[in-house]
């Protein structure tokens, strides 16, 4: 088997084990997939203690990092109602991976910097445990079957979710310096961050399999991409969870409590996200 066929022979495999759904339109992008694709088969065979153990990387605020494939270790909680069971808040621990594409001018602006541009990105990967009193082990992966698209940068959010994130944010950092007020205002001013995700949801204990029916969205106020420390991050619409396409449950609210970056893997200069398939997805 020549170099060349041992190459697309190791692309499909990696695409397809992984479930990814963009389009491979170049050579660039080809190598992107399998950096993509075997960094998430790393961390899926990764133990708690080990991610643990990885080292924390300093992520630079206020700066267009340039596309990449990011690990998160993420300390979060989640709030879940089931049918004929209850509701509870649990806090579930793990890693998130997300990759980012090349970044662009935002609607109205023609230069790229931190205070006008948009940079799309997808959840590539997760793996998320927790223990509930009512539900018993609870266990979060990644619906790489139905991506969806995000975006971070000079944005617009719901307004609602400005609110929650200010609480969230007063809670979780009360003695933050102030920051300018309005998002992507300066070179030194927050930006939104929009990101939707299809997720299952294990409750073994329960015999429950579910998976959300619509994107959970979360929404965050950040300084850095990807963001990274005690900046919060919110879901505020709740999320149907259905099982054999039947609603037996709802993700009524999240929110992350703390990340850090523990690996980062570059991906090519002019790298972008192309999603197939998404319908009306990124646009929710």
């Amino acid at each position: 088997m020549t170099n060349a066929k041992r190459i697309g022979l190791l692309l499909a495999l990696a695409v397809v084990a992984l479930g990814i759904g963009f389009r491979v339109t170049s050579a660039a992008s080809s190598s992107d997939a399998v950096r993509v694709a075997a960094l998430v088969n790393e961390m899926q065979g990764i133990t708690p203690a080990k991610l643990e153990e990885l080292q924390a990387i300093e992520v630079q605020p206020f700066h267009l990092p340039g596309p990449s494939v990011d690990v998160m270790r993420v300390r979060l909680e989640e709030t879940y109602t089931v049918q004929g069971v209850g509701k509870d808040t649990v806090e579930l621990t793990g890693w998130i991976a997300v990759r980012h594409g090349a970044s662009r001018p935002a609607p109205g602006f023609h230069t790229v910097s931190w205070q006008t541009a948009v940079t799309d990105t997808e959840f590539v990967g997760l793996d998320l445990q927790g223990e509930s009193k009512t539900f018993g082990p609870v266990h979060v992966t990644l619906d790489s079957s139905r991506p969806a698209i995000g975006q971070v940068g000079h944005i617009s959010v719901p307004e609602k979710a400005i609110r929650t994130l200010l609480v969230a944010n007063d809670d979780a950092l009360p003695k933050k310096p102030k920051l300018p007020t309005v998002d992507c205002a300066s070179a030194t001013a927050a930006c939104d961050c929009r990101a939707p995700v299809n997720v299952k949801v294990s409750m073994s204990q329960l015999g429950l399999e579910m998976k959300t029916k619509e994107p959970a969205v979360w929404y965050s106020n950040v300084t850095t991409i990807p963001p990274v420390g005690q900046v919060a991050s919110v879901t505020v619409d709740p999320v149907v969870l259905v099982s054999a396409d039947r609603q037996v449950g709802t993700l009524v609210s999240g929110i992350v409590k703390f990340r850090e970056v523990v690996r980062s893997v570059p991906l090519s200069k002019d790298h972008q996200i192309e999603v197939a398939s998404l319908g009306s997805t990124a646009s929710k």
